[in-house]
């Protein structure tokens, strides 16, 4: 089990400088974003072998890779909370089923955290299929956009159909100027929408049995993106729009150990977005901002110092019973366990630091959701995790 770590790696700066200089040679890849549709959203659209197919040059990028369109939706006030997920994991190789590499594979997925079940249902890649210039993904008969989704599946544990609508409230771009570098990291994190609201239904139920229907009216939803050639040695999310009596606030927060080049595990650290009242708060190490985490499976706290002189302070916890195991085989066959509930406890503090000779900081912001998104994932099974961390209250600040 991962131990807890905070701060910034002392190498860092000198990192930064560095890979300021590399991103003077990569500002071609960085504009080529800007090619796309006006109104598209190119971040949300299929990333793999896209320079390739912008370059027309008949090239197919055949090295390990996964990308996936994730979909969340909580019911205020009730226990019922769902996901849903449109992926696909080496798209090049087109025998999968392949007995020599069975990861590859396309698939949808489903969780009813009320019900405690996830289904998946796997297709070949050739399954798959994807636009450059807008969001669109299909898998068989599923479809997502940034706008619809509509999907079914059948397995031995849940049996789920839906048709939903999407209206997107804000876009977090977690990354800052490294999201379309391919060399900073092996994984990739874009909240599309970290704050939407979702109409229409969902059906699910036991396998055989009847199913019960839940209409959505704008409800609180999200939508993100991942996409990389490997997993992180840990990863963690923390994610919520709907806050106790602040209307419109958005929390997007992520991270974990990643490789730089796909090969060099230098730190670990999260980037924290918030939206409130109408302001974007941004918190980036990739910035330079000072990031200090206490996170394992059943803690989660963030402290963040900014270049615009403000602080965050975010504290996150669930009841063991509230997680679900989502477990993921990688592009390279190896088992990944990500533990995931939406529905539990975040709170934040935001302040502003005051004053030019004798500065302090000035709390502006207290909030606090039980409806929140907390994630937390590893190549090891955590089956029950460390009691003493889900039982106290830990203060990193």
């Amino acid at each position: 089990m991962k131990r807890a770590w905070s701060g910034v790696h002392p190498l860092f700066g000198l990192v930064k400088l560095s890979l300021q200089l590399i991103l003077l040679s990569a500002t071609l890849l960085g504009s080529f974003a800007q090619a796309f549709q006006e109104n598209a959203d190119p971040y949300n659209a299929l990333i793999w072998n896209r320079k390739n197919a912008l370059a027309q040059n008949g090239r197919i990028d055949r090295d390990d890779w996964y990308e996936w369109w994730y979909y969340k939706v909580v019911v205020p006030e009730t226990d019922q909370a769902y996901y849903f997920v449109y992926g696909v994991v080496n798209p090049w190789d087109t025998r999968s089923p392949n007995p020599a590499n069975e990861s590859s594979r396309s698939y949808v997925g489903f969780g009813d955290f009320s019900a405690k079940v996830i289904g998946e249902n796997k297709f070949g890649t050739e399954a798959f299929s994807a636009a450059y210039d807008r969001t669109f993904i299909q898998v068989g008969d599923n479809t997502a956009t940034d706008q619809e989704i509509s999907g079914a599946i059948e397995d031995t544990q849940v049996s789920a159909k839906w048709h939903l609508n999407l209206s997107r409230d804000w876009s977090f771009n977690a990354m800052g100027w490294g999201m379309f570098q391919n060399w900073v990291s092996n994984i990739y994190w874009y909240p599309a929408q970290a704050s939407a609201a979702m109409t229409g239904w969902i059906e699910t139920g036991k396998p055989g049995e009847p199913s019960r229907r839940i209409e959505l009216d704008h409800a609180p939803a999200y939508q993100d993106r991942n996409w990389g050639r490997s997993f992180p040695k840990w990863w963690t999310w923390l994610v919520s729009n709907h806050f106790k009596n602040s209307p419109g606030t958005v929390l997007a927060s992520g991270g974990g150990r990643p490789k730089i080049f796909n090969e060099v595990e230098l730190i670990s650290a999260v980037v924290v977005g918030l939206k409130h009242e109408g302001k974007e708060y941004s918190f980036r190490p990739n910035d330079g901002d000072k990031i200090s985490i206490d996170i394992n499976y059943g803690k989660w706290e963030v402290v963040a110092e900014n270049r615009n002189d403000e602080r965050i302070e975010i504290s996150a916890n669930a009841p063991k019973e509230a997680f679900l195991c989502l477990p993921f085989m990688t592009p390279q066959g190896q088992w990944f366990y990500d533990y995931e509930t939406l529905k539990g406890n975040i709170k934040v503090k935001l302040f502003k630091k005051k004053g030019w000779f004798n500065p302090t900081w000035v709390q502006i912001a207290d909030l606090e959701t039980d409806e929140g998104g907390i994630e937390y994932g590893s190549p090891q099974e955590q089956s029950d995790g460390d009691a003493s961390f889900f039982d106290r209250q830990l203060k990193l600040y």
